[in-house]
């Protein structure tokens, strides 16, 4: 990169205006609409008046045109020569339309100024000499001076306005117009840059207001009369709803269109996909996110994505399925094997992208019948992070383990009867799970929280059974309220400890030990 590629600058507002009308920056379709509201509006234009920073405008310059871009503020903005470079604006849209809509000579609404609801009355902006405060047209003071914004960077009109004005006050009406004309916009231009460089920098971009995706920018790359790909996510989202699933980011969606296209989740590549080859390929990724769920709903129990330890682990299954319709046995076992190793494990704690990729090549090799590299992954949990690890959602290790003690079909620690796992797995729900030593208990006896909370203290119950056991300490409840003669069945379904002696003599640790050996050894079972 050399220095030439980002340029600082600073312009005055009458400069920057004038480029706005002679289209040389427009507002690309991945930005949003305009969202400020009136009190916005005049926050800006009171931090300009008072000499505040209002930080830089981010602009790319490029002879790339793209196929739907907006105006500025709902106004109209005259085309420029194809030949010619625009500058796109990457971040500071609000505050740039804020500025050309309340000052600039002549406004005229856009066609499209209607579909983005924005109301031009809210950039009426007015100075009260009196009170020296910016204020509405509809709540101004008739008995005050006020001086007109619209009118500072028009020499004719200002001057006219001048003269309406009585003349203590012409002074401060100058002053105005001239704080405002000798303030300068910072503004920053990155040029010679692609667009999919464009994309990790707009990615990247924090704003003070909605942050915008990659989801955003290739809505912008692929658009076209008879294709918008927000529709067709919003489509796709519906189908996954149904499944439990529509929460799923849209990250991910396009991490797995692009795992289908190019083999790649970066988000360079991302960008890169041909359009046309996006919107032919967007029947195949609805099919195969669909395919790719089902799989996991119905042979990994994972009833919404609440429960999918990972977010990452359904891009390298999509892709998988959108090369086999159907898996065989040898291969629906491998992507079971494959899904508890990276479920018990910090894979994806850093470097995503490369390891979906990784994931991708090796479940290329699965859909080729080549299944040797499964050796290539591991689990990371033992006994010990299991014991440790606070039960949690927002940890994978919480999910992943739900996830396993779901394929015992636990049954209850009240009746003996299986457990209906439907409500417990179709949301994420702490009514439905068990302290196996009550924490009321375990507090009475000086444990610490995050002891009690020990993932490997929890099994699934429902509520009403959960209120029969309430605070009773193993000693009580196991065996008067467990049925005896169902003792061991239970304790294993729940992968639970045998030994009467734990809970006679209510041994917590000693449970917790014992627990998190079984989880491990189950977990060995799964991989087999």
């Amino acid at each position: 990169m050399t220095l030439s590629e980002i340029v600082p600058s600073s312009v005055k507002i009458d400069k920057l205006i004038n480029r706005i009308e002679e289209g040389d920056i427009k507002i690309p379709a991945f930005q949003r609409g305009f969202v400020w509201d009136q009190e916005q509006v005049i926050e800006l234009i009171d931090s300009i008046y008072n000499d505040y920073p209002i930080g830089s405008i981010l602009l790319w310059n490029s002879v790339e045109r793209l196929k739907s871009t907006r105006n500025i503020a709902g106004f109209l903005i005259p085309e420029r020569d194809p030949q010619y470079p625009v500058n796109y604006v990457l971040d500071g849209q609000q505050r740039l339309s804020v500025i050309y809509a309340v000052f600039c000579k002549d406004r005229h609404e856009a066609p499209e100024n209607n579909q983005y609801g924005i109301d031009p009355r809210i950039f009426d902006i007015y100075f009260d000499l009196d009170d020296k405060n910016f204020l509405a047209k509809e709540v101004l003071c008739e008995e005050h001076a006020n001086l007109t914004m619209s009118t500072l960077f028009d020499i004719e009109k200002f001057f006219k306005e001048l003269e309406k004005l009585p003349e203590e006050y012409r002074r401060l009406a100058r002053e105005v117009q001239s704080k405002f004309q000798n303030y300068e916009v910072p503004i920053v231009t990155t040029y010679k840059r692609k667009k999919e460089e464009v994309g990790i920098i707009f990615e990247r971009i924090n704003n003070t207001g909605t942050r915008l995706t990659t989801l955003d920018l290739m809505v912008a790359w692929t658009w076209s009369d008879d294709f918008h790909l927000r529709e067709e996510i919003k489509e796709l989202l519906e189908i996954l709803e149904r499944k439990g699933f529509e929460d799923t980011p849209e990250k991910i969606i396009l991490q797995c269109l692009s795992g289908i296209v190019e083999k790649s989740t970066r988000t360079k590549d991302i960008v890169s996909l041909n359009p046309g080859t996006v919107r032919t390929s967007i029947h195949t990724l609805k099919e195969s996110l669909e395919k790719a769920v089902d799989f996991l709903s119905t042979e990994l129990n994972v009833k919404s994505r609440d429960f999918l330890p990972h977010s990452h682990q359904i891009v390298p299954f999509a892709f998988f399925f959108s090369r086999v319709n159907t898996p065989t046995p040898e291969q629906s076992t491998t992507l079971k094997q494959w899904f508890w190793k990276t479920s018990f494990s910090k894979r994806y704690s850093g470097s995503t992208d490369m390891k979906m990729n990784d994931d991708i090549s090796f479940f290329e090799k699965v859909v080729n019948n080549d299944h040797s590299d499964i050796n290539k992954y591991s689990y990371s949990a033992d006994a010990r992070i299991l014991i440790n690890q606070v039960f949690s959602k927002s940890n994978p290790f919480t999910r992943a383990f739900l996830l396993l003690l779901a394929q015992k079909e636990p049954l209850s620690l009240v009746n003996g009867n299986k457990i209906d796992l439907g409500d417990a797995l179709s949301k994420y729900n702490l009514k439905e799970y068990h302290h196996i030593f009550p924490r009321a208990f375990l507090k009475g006896k000086g444990v610490e929280t995050d002891r009690i909370n020990s993932l490997c203290n929890f099994c699934f119950l429902p509520s009403d059974p959960n209120r029969t056991i309430s605070n009773k300490p193993p000693s009580e409840y196991i065996f008067n309220v467990l049925p005896a003669s169902k003792y061991s069945e239970i304790l294993n379904s729940n992968l639970m400890p045998l030994k009467k002696e734990i809970y006679s003599k209510n041994q917590y640790e000693k449970f917790l030990e014992e627990r998190a050996q079984i989880i491990i050894l189950h977990l060995d079972s799964m991989l087999a």
